[in-house]
């Protein structure tokens, strides 16, 4: 049987990418079993030429380790979901290792390489995650859709279930959030997602970390006109740092807080993201967002 431990670990990726639906290069997916095979040394993870140490590992060493060890996992659970028979633990495995590694390639990107010698403004350091490459948005997409198919599957064998909803939702969003406009607007889940998080928020609000709020949160302070509402997405994200003050949390509600204009109390916000501990389902991002909260306090400083 799958695990509280193990399933709840794949909610890092619960504070999905913005469904800001801009323009990527392609639609087009390749199968996530390719995308789980190229290792790190392909993707956006700069690589080390350092020997062997006794010292910490850098953040980007680390972040590959991390990465290469989610793939490899990633690949191995996939195919034992791929069977016909497979039961809803092999199903509900697989996704969770998938939402990781989707969520890595993301965090990682964004941690690592914020795109200017000169960082950029707290505003552009929020909205970089809807500029990521085309070729970066069709590996989530490739994983988001299979994620999408097996939860699917799952809710097939257990209907109603939280868990594989909420993945099931995390899946659209990825999809959503990867796709041409023009795609994207048109697809039945940009009529679906809002209510399916809202339903999610209202019925679960406490589930893996918080992780409906969270996402509720976050779509009302980064989805686009008509959809956005950023007081009542900080008003989410405030409840969701009062049952789980992690830095994921933090990190959103910081950036609400800037959109909103109180920016000594996001940048406080950002401060405490630093140095929050992860809980065990977002400890392999955690890194990363603690990273992403200091760019932010370090470029809202550079503005003072």
């Amino acid at each position: 049987m799958v695990s509280m431990h193990s399933l709840r670990r794949g909610c890092a990726a619960l504070g999905f990418p913005t469904l800001a639906l801009a323009f990527a290069a392609c639609a087009s997916t390749r199968p996530a079993e390719e995308v789980l095979g190229a290792t790190s040394a392909d993707s956006s993870v700069k690589q080390s030429a350092t020997e062997p140490t006794d010292e910490p590992l850098d953040l980007a060493t680390q972040t590959r380790e991390v990465r290469d060890r989610s793939a490899t996992s990633s690949r191995t659970l996939l195919e034992a979901a791929r069977a016909d028979d497979a039961g809803y633990d092999a199903l509900m495995e697989a996704a969770r290792a998938l939402t990781i590694d989707a969520d890595l390639r993301v965090r990682s990107a964004l941690a690592l390489d914020p795109g200017a010698t000169d960082l950029p403004s707290p505003d552009a350091l929020i909205a970089a995650e809807d500029d990521l490459p085309g070729d970066l948005k069709a590996e989530v997409r490739s994983l988001s859709t299979t994620i999408e198919e097996l939860t699917e599957r799952a809710l097939e064998l257990r209907p109603d279930d939280p868990d594989a909803r909420l993945y099931r939702t995390l899946g659209m969003g990825l999809t959503l959030w990867s796709l041409p406009v023009v795609q994207a607007m048109g697809s039945g889940a940009t009529r679906a997602l809002p209510g399916e998080i809202k339903s999610l928020a209202a019925e679960h609000p406490a589930l893996e970390g918080a992780a409906p709020l969270r996402l509720a949160g976050r779509f009302k302070t980064r989805a686009p006109w008509p959809l956005r509402d950023l007081e009542t997405g900080r008003d989410q994200l405030e409840r969701a740092c009062e049952l789980a003050p992690i830095p994921l949390n933090l990190l959103f509600l910081g950036d609400a807080q800037w959109l909103c204009g109180d920016e000594e109390a996001a940048v406080a916000t950002w401060q405490r993201a630093t140095t929050a501990e992860a809980d065990e389902e977002t400890s392999d991002t955690a890194p990363l967002v603690r990273e992403l909260a200091r760019l932010r306090v370090l470029s809202a400083e550079a503005q003072t």
